[in-house]
């Protein structure tokens, strides 16, 4: 539920400040998103992300040559998502105190847990026992939680691409280097002019 929000978030943010179809921009998105939903694996998908944020987004090669490959190493809002929903169900089973301060715990640890898992499909694996030492929750959660993390990877691994995607054209366009017309454009349809054309 919080990548659903998530994800509907960064969509709604991009479209009323781009001022771009939802349904065009969710076409331009979907194969990379589908890549790493079916396969969990960022790498997989590196080649069609670029593609997509220079051709089908209009983000300037230059932020897109920087921005992809660092973002799909530490940015992850997804498997941050994926920490707190882990750590909150399993301080239910296990009957842990949730509390204010370890609310503000959880969301902390859940950041910089994110940055630091491996982008690898299992890397978050690494990081539950930090999550569980700091949140008081018992250790035999892990068995469970690895059972979890083989179905909630597929999704975090996309989410965090789309996300990576919005907020690079976000980036872009603040920069002055996003090209409006190729983004609000539907797919395969845009003309080149100036350099493009050439």
């Amino acid at each position: 539920m919080g990548d659903v929000i998530l994800l509907a978030a960064y969509l709604v943010l991009v479209c009323v400040r781009r001022k771009v179809s939802p349904g065009i921009l969710l076409e331009k998105m979907m194969p990379t998103f589908f890549i790493a939903l079916t396969t969990a694996s960022s790498s997989a998908a590196f080649g069609v992300n670029m593609e997509c944020c220079e051709k089908d987004l209009g983000i300037d090669k230059r932020i897109v040559n920087f921005g992809v490959p660092l973002g799909q190493v530490i940015f992850m809002p997804g498997v941050s998502v994926m920490f707190l929903a882990v750590g909150f169900c399993m301080a239910e089973i296990y009957g842990v105190t949730v509390s204010p301060v370890w609310l503000a715990t959880a969301f902390l640890i859940a950041i910089v847990l994110a940055v630091a898992a491996p982008p690898i499909p299992g890397g978050a694996l690494t990081c539950y026992t930090i999550l569980f030492v700091q949140l008081k929750i018992p250790m035999e959660a892990i068995a469970v939680t690895i059972a979890l993390n083989v179905i909630l990877e597929f999704a975090a691994t996309a989410v965090n691409l789309f996300c990576l995607q919005t907020e690079l054209v976000e980036l872009a366009a603040d920069l002055d280097m996003l090209d409006a017309e190729r983004l609000r454009q539907k797919k395969n349809t845009y003309v080149a002019r100036g350099r493009d054309g050439m």
